[in-house]
């Protein structure tokens, strides 16, 4: 059976991601539940660790409109399917690989989610667990994780189907692009990732692959490592050895942790070239590999541990049978790094995903030995899947049939870039186009020098980010949303002065709430509270049905004292506000801090759901405690990782 590509929809219970947050992110962005200490580490990964660190994910804006009321709903996949396997991924979603299923054995060799649930792991919020991600630019799941790729089918000289996907990175200014295609003599696929950086100054590069794998009790993970750095979630990373005690079993954990195997070391002591490679197996001897060329010469285990908070999250994302772990592929020794990418660089790599069947292995081996035998099976599978190198002669390639479109934030870069005399070396078999939706029209009119002004005061669909924009702005007739986006530019970037000017320029043209909001942040981190929460107020008055613009007028009255005033806002908005997860929390506190411990405690029992509760954030099992001192969290308030 030779290749195909083809366009499909899979329907499952979902929960849309929703509409984005319509206010800038201009405050820094949701840090991991930990940071690392750098003590007693080597002087590579301590300056990595050091290097290239991001504060605010602008201009990106937050996704944390959606729900966990799932219905039956279509997600729409490129199929990559030949006799050995099927390969499914989300075009919608960030690429993600959501399925690779073995035909032979009807083996699903990642973790297949029942259902599409976001929850609260992301970089910009909403995240979903299972199959395959692709993460690029900095530390987190990436900005794109939900958000649409490019997809083309590319054609080989030998008829053979490549599934090409790519897109503009905004934070770090890179261009990714992904090639996919299945080996035509074994059961294998092949992924070739080249990344751009496509302009002449430096940045900050990171990229992690996220393998999720199905749980079961005899599940264990192998890899050509003796020790790793491990993290708790308390912030150490240690060096330890990984068989003593044993940590190559995901059921057997006893919390939530990182193994970042100390791989490149353990290869060149074993006196051969760097190989990366990681294995998940069950007790039959059946499991998947991953093998990667230079530089992607990182590899960790994730496991959610043996807790009720770890048991938890995985109900949390995929139901009673989420339950899974995750083996990764990284550019740097931990998720911690970000590397230094020289401008113009372009970096690329080859991983193949392999189906394993080791019969001989016991699954109760000693490590070393249970890892040669292991090794020797995959790179024995890795040598029969030679094909994965055809792509390298197809990377430039022109795309024979568009199948869906990104963002056109590749465009606007090179045409901005363009309009300033600056250079935007892109990749050759790529196209962005300018027209794609995700910006608005507010942007293609402003570089084609005719007026983008909206008469109406609905929130802008999109924010920019850089001095080439700002240059841009100034040169444009100045509005009222001129003035907006150069201060909410001046004020991701923390510059609080500029940022308070331009909002109230824009606020002497037109009252808007996005200004009011802006400047009432501003107010309040130059620490004149009172008038701070003035602005907000007048900020929500103007639009009552927001709920983001709530919840940060709510926090500020109680971060000011003022509880009695926090409880007089909850009570004064819609219905369909107080019920929404977070402001029943906001409820909850305004009571405590108001001393009414009876009617926070009457909250808390009515069992609700928080649908964007934190990765690492305790904050329910917190209520509950001061609620109920004396009575234990009950577990579907209990997120803990430790």
């Amino acid at each position: 059976m030779a290749a195909s590509l083809t366009i499909a929809q899979q329907s499952l219970p979902t929960a849309p991601v929703g509409a984005s947050n319509p206010l800038p992110a201009v405050a820094a962005m949701p840090q991991a539940p930990y940071e690392a200490d750098t003590d007693g580490l080597p002087d590579e990964i301590a300056a990595n660790l050091r290097y290239g660190q991001v504060t605010s994910i602008h201009p990106y804006l937050l996704q944390d409109g959606y729900s966990r009321e799932r219905t039956d709903a279509a997600m729409r996949v490129a199929v990559l399917e030949n006799e050995h396997l099927r390969a499914e991924f989300a075009l919608d979603l960030g690429g993600r690989l959501v399925r690779l299923l073995e035909k032979a054995t009807g083996r699903d060799l990642v973790y297949r989610n029942a259902i599409f649930q976001p929850a609260n792991l992301a970089l910009r919020n909403a995240w979903f667990s299972g199959g395959v991600e692709w993460n690029i630019g900095m530390r987190g799941h990436w900005p794109l994780t939900c958000d649409p790729l490019y997809a083309a089918e590319v054609t080989g000289p030998d008829g053979e189907p490549v599934l090409r996907m790519w897109e503009y990175e905004r934070v770090r200014g890179l261009i990714v692009q992904i090639d996919a295609a299945l080996d035509d003599r074994v059961a294998a696929l092949h992924v070739r990732v080249r990344v751009r950086n496509p302009h002449p100054h430096e940045t900050g590069m990171y990229w992690w692959t996220n393998i999720a794998v199905a749980q079961t009790p005899d599940s264990r993970v192998y890899a050509p490592a003796t020790h790793a750095y491990r993290t708790g979630y308390d912030g150490a990373l240690q060096h330890v050895d990984v068989a003593d005690p044993d940590v190559s079993r995901p059921a057997s954990a006893p919390a939530a942790a990182d193994w970042f195997y100390d791989l490149p070391a353990a290869a060149k002591a074993e006196g051969e070239p760097v190989r990366p490679w990681i294995a998940a197996l069950e007790s039959d001897g059946s499991g998947l590999a991953h093998v990667s060329t230079p530089p992607l010469v990182g590899r960790k285990l994730f496991v959610w541990g043996d807790t009720t908070g770890g048991r938890h999250w995985c109900d949390w994302l995929g139901g009673k049978n989420g339950a899974y772990f995750e083996i990764q592929a990284g550019l740097a020794t931990t998720q911690y790094e970000h590397l230094r990418m020289p401008g113009r660089a372009t970096w690329e790599w080859r991983e193949t995903f392999l189906p394993l069947q080791i019969d001989d292995v016991a699954g109760d081996a000693e490590w070393a030995e249970a890892v040669a035998a292991v090794g020797d099976a995959v790179r024995e599978a890795a040598d029969a899947a030679r094909a994965g190198a055809r792509l390298d002669a197809l990377k430039d390639a022109e795309p024979t049939r568009m199948l869906h479109s990104g963002s056109p934030w590749g465009a606007l870069e090179a045409e901005l870039a363009a309009r300033c005399d600056a250079s935007f070396d892109p990749l050759p078999g790529v196209r962005f186009d300018r027209n794609a939706p995700g910006a608005g029209d507010y942007w293609t009119a402003l570089l084609d020098r005719r007026t983008g002004e909206d008469a109406e005061l609905a929130a802008p669909p999109s924010y920019v980010a850089g001095e080439r924009w700002e240059r841009l702005l100034a040169e444009a007739p100045a509005t009222w949303l001129t003035h907006l986006h150069r201060a909410v530019i001046a004020h991701a970037r923390g510059d609080l002065a500029v940022a308070g000017s331009r909002y109230e320029a824009s606020l002497r043209q037109r009252r808007s709430p996005w200004a009011l909001r802006g400047l009432g942040l501003v107010r309040i981190a130059e620490g004149d509270t009172d008038a701070g929460i003035a602005h907000l107020t007048d900020a929500l008055s103007t639009e009552p049905d927001c709920v983001p613009l709530a919840l940060e007028l709510g926090a500020e009255l109680l971060r000011a004292g003022r509880a009695e005033d926090a409880r007089g806002l909850i009570g004064s908005l819609p219905q369909e506000v107080k019920d929404v997860g977070r402001v029943r929390m906001l409820a909850i506190r305004a009571a405590l801090d108001a001393g009414d411990r009876n009617a926070a405690g009457r909250l808390l029992e009515e069992r609700f759901e928080v649908p964007d509760i934190r990765e690492g954030e305790l904050s329910m099992s917190d209520l509950w405690r001061q609620a109920f001192p004396d009575r234990p969290v009950p577990e579907w308030y209990d997120f803990s990782m430790s």
